[in-house]
């Protein structure tokens, strides 16, 4: 037996924890085909256990009107079959009729894709999330480290904001103490929050540059970062040479990572780009990067209303905010102030005008009063959208 559900405008279906009851919503159609293993929120494992608590009961309902009514009425008509003379047996029943599946609805949700299984789903963020085939553990506050940390003698300063607005022409997020240090931040504090933020550090190796005070202290949170997010880190050593043929000295504890010695900025910008575990432009991490969450380069299709959704909300509106929703054997009606929206029983149409009505229903712009898809009134969230839909031409 099969039972088919809704899913909202960009094909996610909802699905539910058993453990935690949150909620979550993944397509089944992409990814790599293996079944949801995991809970994203709290981890817990399992299969064939993420159903929500209304497709479950509308599961059973259907279960039961399939596959125990037909044997329950062969039972009442083998007993009223045997039964006769003083003896009369006669079974009345009293199954619910399965109502419409749950729709589902355009929830506020990020997307998250996990690149280790190549699934996506929709989540409310959290700390930490797991990957719903694998189990593998993310932490978010590493996914969220993308900023660049720009390490840097004062007096070279002139020449890393050059490269500061380059990097941010290209997508990148600079961090720089002098714009990223709110007044009266402690100096050791900001420069500890802004490495942690980060996904990697440049340090421009001039002659000017010393190992010494405050370099020397980021020089040490660097290595402390790269210890703990591995390959999510990327220490970035730039060695340049003065007009006099002066060179940096590498600190030693940097000595054990590759440095370059660039010969000009341009090139000196490709290495920074190279080295980065995030890509420019989408700011994004690199595919290869395990262990990470990344945004799928995807637009939501849930932006626009249908124009058949958009003529049923502002008439609606317009009325009592009441919607008929009438099938019978001819076709079905919706009944909009007083009139019915769709003109004879083209099929086309009818599919048209009922997509519409689920449109605003995902979108939760009404909502079903009956639960039976029969009767449904304009939400608040409704008549505010109504004021902003564009006037019919």
């Amino acid at each position: 037996m099969e039972v088919s559900f809704p899913t909202d405008s960009d094909g996610f279906l909802s699905q539910e924890c058993p453990s935690c009851n949150q909620r979550f919503k993944v397509r089944f159609v992409e990814g790599n085909g293996k079944p949801i293993s995991y809970c994203p929120y709290c981890g817990h494992k399992g299969e064939n256990c993420w159903l929500t608590r209304e497709q479950a009961k509308y599961a059973e309902a259907v279960a039961t009107d399939v596959v125990l009514r037909p044997q329950l009425e062969k039972m009442a008509q083998d007993l009223r079959r045997t039964s006769g003379g003083w003896l009369k047996i006669d079974m009345k029943l009293d199954l619910p009729t399965p109502s419409a599946p749950p729709m589902e609805t355009d929830d506020a949700m990020d997307l998250f894709h996990f690149p280790c299984c190549q699934e996506t789903v929709k989540l409310v963020r959290h700390q930490h999330h797991f990957c719903i085939v694998c189990g593998a553990e993310v932490d978010m506050t590493i996914s969220d480290a993308r900023k660049v940390f720009l390490s840097h003698k004062g007096v070279d300063k002139e020449e890393v904001i050059d490269f500061k607005h380059t990097l941010q022409l290209m997508g990148y997020q600079p961090w720089l103490d002098e714009d990223a240090m709110p007044a009266g931040t402690s100096l050791e504090r900001g420069l500890l929050q802004g490495m942690q933020d980060s996904c990697g550090v440049v340090f421009f190796i001039t002659p000017s540059f010393k190992d010494e005070g405050y370099l020397a202290t980021e020089v040490d949170y660097a290595i402390s970062e790269k210890r703990k997010k591995g390959d999510k880190f990327a220490i970035i050593t730039l060695q340049f040479v003065d007009s006099k043929g002066n060179v940096g000295n590498i600190p030693e504890l940097l000595r054990g990572y590759v440095w370059k010695k660039p010969k000009t900025q341009l090139e000196a910008l490709r290495e920074i780009i190279r080295a980065l575990p995030v890509v420019p432009g989408t700011n994004e991490w690199r595919s290869e990067i395990a262990g990470v969450v990344t945004a799928p380069k995807q637009k939501s299709t849930s932006a626009e209303l249908s124009e058949e959704a958009q003529s049923i909300l502002r008439t609606a509106a317009g009325a009592d905010g009441m919607i008929l929703h009438v099938r019978h054997l001819g076709g079905e009606r919706i009944q909009v102030g007083g009139k019915n929206v769709i003109a004879g029983d083209d099929r086309r149409a009818i599919a048209l005008w009922t997509g519409g009505l689920e449109d605003l229903q995902r979108r939760r712009l009404i909502k079903d009063r009956g639960h039976k898809g029969e009767v449904f009134e304009v939400t608040r969230e409704g008549y505010e959208a109504a004021d902003g839909l564009p006037k019919p031409g």
